[in-house]
């Protein structure tokens, strides 16, 4: 039977191991979901590609508290969803009317 998947085992030191693990889910992906974006890009463009990175202000929640109470509310069905649109025309039209 073929496997879809190969082991990397290599040796960091615990607090690089948590911290970088507290990146990747703040990114919203797993550590070895991370290292396989890091692996893949660096493929594609023979060394290091351009970061993947939180804001700069580390303070910041991602998504901000605001945008992820919108979402709660909307997946609870407590706010509605707007949308699909059949054109960006009609998403700006919907948006500016809902700023009235």
């Amino acid at each position: 039977m073929a496997r879809n998947s190969a082991t990397i085992a290599f040796r960091v030191k615990p607090e690089i191991k948590r911290r970088a693990d507290a990146l990747f889910e703040r990114l919203g992906m797993t550590t070895s979901t991370g290292m396989n974006v890091l692996l893949m890009q660096t493929l594609d463009h023979r060394g290091f590609a351009a970061p993947v990175a939180l804001p700069d202000d580390e303070e910041d929640e991602y998504p901000n508290a605001e945008t992820r109470a919108v979402l709660d509310r909307v997946l609870a069905g407590t706010e509605p969803m707007f949308g699909p649109f059949e054109s960006t025309e009609e998403m700006l039209k919907s948006a500016l009317e809902m700023e009235d």
